[in-house]
C-alpha cells in the first residue's frame, strides 16, 4: 500500500518562466516570456514555438527575477488576461507602473532584499542576486533597445535588468521549500546550505557547449547547494541550437552525482510539460 501527498505542481515553459501551481489552488507565473510581440532573429535562440498567453492556465502571482526583455516579453498580456499581483525589486517597481499604466498600482508589490513576505499560500523570502556579467552600458543599451522581444516600451526595463537579480525562496503552506536563482552566484550557494531547498530553480550555470565541462558544474552546484532536485532553466539556447545537448549534459551530470554518493538529482525538464512534486510512503 502507498500513501501519497502532492507538494507542488510545475512546468518549465521557456527562459526563466515557470507556471507553478500551489496545494491551495493558486498559480504563480515567473518571468513571463515566451511568445515574442516582434519577429526579431534572436527569437531563434530564445523562441519558443506554438505557445501563447491563452495557453498559460491561471495566473495569481507574477514574480519577476529582473526585467531583461527575455524575463517580460510578456509581462504585458499575462496582466491583461489575468490581473495578477507582480511581485518585484523596488527598483523596478516605478518604471514597471509607467510602463503597464493600465494595471492598478496596488496589483505592483514591491518587495527588497533580505526581506520576507506573506501571501496566499506561500511565504517569500528575497536574496540579492548579481546578473551574469553586461558587456556593455547604460548608454549603449538604451540606445540599442531592447533587442529581445523588439519592444519600444521596454527599453528602459530591459536596461535596468542588467543591474541585479531577485532570486528568492518559496515555502509552501505545506513546508515544502523550492529556491529560485539566477544569474552568478553571488553567495547564493552559501545561503542554500543552511535553507537546504526540496527543490531549486537553476539559471544555466555556463554558456559553454562541452557536455562534460557543464555536467561537473552542475555536479558542483548539486554538491555545494544541498538541494534535493534540481531543475535547470534557460537552456532554451542549446536546445534551439543543439537539440539533445542538455539532455546528454544532465544525464551525464546524474551519473556523477550517482558515482560521488551526492543525494541530489537533476530533473530534466521538457518546456511546456507539467510534473508534480510528491512526497510518497509505501510498505517495504
Amino acid at each position: 500500500m502507498a500513501f501519497n501527498s502532492k507538494s507542488v505542481k510545475f512546468r518549465f515553459i521557456n527562459c526563466q518562466c515557470f507556471e507553478i501551481k500551489l496545494p491551495n489552488g493558486k498559480t504563480i507565473v515567473t518571468d513571463p516570456c515566451y511568445d515574442f510581440p516582434h519577429e526579431n532573429k534572436i527569437q531563434k535562440v530564445f523562441g519558443l514555438d506554438g505557445f501563447h498567453t491563452s495557453d498559460i492556465e491561471a495566473c495569481d502571482y507574477v514574480i519577476l527575477n529582473h526585467t531583461h526583455g527575455d524575463h517580460i516579453a510578456n509581462l504585458g498580456e499575462i496582466i491583461e488576461r489575468f490581473s495578477p499581483k507582480v511581485i518585484c525589486h523596488t527598483g523596478v517597481a516605478a518604471e514597471l507602473a509607467e510602463t503597464y499604466r493600465d494595471m492598478e498600482l496596488t496589483s505592483i508589490y514591491p518587495v527588497d532584499y533580505d526581506g520576507v513576505c506573506y501571501f496566499d499560500g506561500f511565504r517569500l523570502e528575497t536574496f540579492h542576486g548579481e546578473h551574469k556579467p553586461q558587456r556593455f552600458t547604460y548608454r549603449k543599451s538604451m540606445e540599442d533597445g531592447d533587442v529581445i522581444s523588439g519592444d519600444p516600451r521596454l527599453t528602459r526595463l530591459h536596461t535596468l535588468g542588467g543591474l541585479f537579480n531577485m532570486n528568492y525562496l518559496l515555502t509552501l503552506d505545506n513546508g515544502f521549500r523550492a529556491a529560485f536563482i539566477g544569474g552568478t552566484d553571488d553567495g547564493m550557494t552559501e545561503r542554500l546550505r543552511s535553507i537546504r531547498p526540496n527543490l531549486a530553480f537553476r539559471n544555466k550555470l555556463a554558456n559553454d557547449m562541452d557536455v562534460e565541462k557543464v555536467a561537473r558544474e552542475w555536479l558542483s552546484f548539486m554538491k555545494d547547494s544541498w538541494s534535493q532536485l534540481v531543475v535547470p532553466m534557460h537552456f532554451e539556447v542549446w536546445e534551439n541550437m543543439q537539440p539533445g545537448f542538455s539532455a546528454e549534459t544532465f544525464q551525464r551530470a546524474n551519473e556523477l552525482a550517482e558515482e560521488e554518493g551526492i543525494l541530489a538529482r537533476i530533473l530534466p525538464v521538457e518546456r511546456t510539460k507539467w510534473y508534480g512534486i510528491h512526497m510518497c510512503a509505501e510498505e517495504e
